[in-house]
């Protein structure tokens, strides 16, 4: 109302109906801006449990990173299973026995292959043998000398099965070739191959050396396993 003529400026009239409408329209608003605010701004951060999206992109890459591994653990799995399946052709006991051998235990004997016949390889080095193949003395392989940074060579095609250090061997080789035979390459100064890689016949593997605690100069020791058995390698390789 005027405050000199009385007159009626404005009215409104209120009733429960109107209180509520307006009320509804207002809550409405509210919520409408906090969902927006929260949906396209930074203030969602804010929430307890919500996260940044820089944590959920960690989040996620992590996720993929595992999933990742597992598939190469699962890998890895099969790989070695029919790692163990080649050398054993399904018959444990002959990895048992051999682990025994070179365990020491005496009641268990290996003795020499003698069904790898008509298999030959390239050498693995120019070089000649200082200490050839014994059993009885359980030197399953031969030294061959050569000069200091001579390259060792794969004697045939195959895969890497192990590259790495060993105490005893130093730098070690250990190459799976078709027809279950595997070949050993001991004390290397270096190794040029991984774990896993495919290697071709004459491909160079390694550079002779003395590493590991069985070296006392500078020599490759090298062994031939044909079907889980140790062979003497001068029987296959012309040195």
């Amino acid at each position: 109302m005027n405050d000199s003529t009385f007159e009626e400026k404005f009215s409104l009239r209120l009733s429960r109906l109107n209180v509520f409408v307006v009320s509804a329209l207002i809550s409405i608003f509210l919520i409408t801006l906090t969902v927006f605010l929260i949906a396209f701004t930074s203030l969602r951060e804010y929430i307890p449990g919500y996260g940044s999206e820089k944590e959920r992109e960690i989040v996620y890459d992590l996720l993929l990173k595992s999933d990742s591994i597992e598939s190469d653990l699962n890998a890895i799995d099969v790989y070695f299973k029919n790692f163990f399946t080649t050398i054993a052709d399904d018959d444990s006991s002959l990895l048992v026995s051999n682990y025994l051998a070179f365990s020491g235990n005496k009641s268990t004997e290996i003795s020499e292959n003698k069904n790898a016949a008509g298999l030959y390889f390239l050498k693995p080095i120019n070089g000649n043998i200082l200490n050839p193949f014994n059993l009885n003395s359980k030197h399953f392989g031969i030294d061959i000398i050569a000069e200091k940074g001579s390259v060792v060579n794969s004697i045939a095609d195959g895969i890497v099965l192990f590259s790495d250090w060993t105490l005893s061997g130093g730098n070690t080789l250990i190459i799976l070739h078709p027809g279950k035979v595997i070949s050993v390459y001991m004390h290397n100064f270096s190794v040029f191959v991984k774990q896993g890689e495919s290697v071709k016949t004459g491909d160079p593997i390694a550079i002779i050396g003395n590493s590991g605690e069985n070296s006392s100069g500078t020599h490759l020791h090298f062994e031939l396993w044909i079907n889980s058995l140790p062979v003497n390698p001068e029987n296959y390789i012309s040195f």
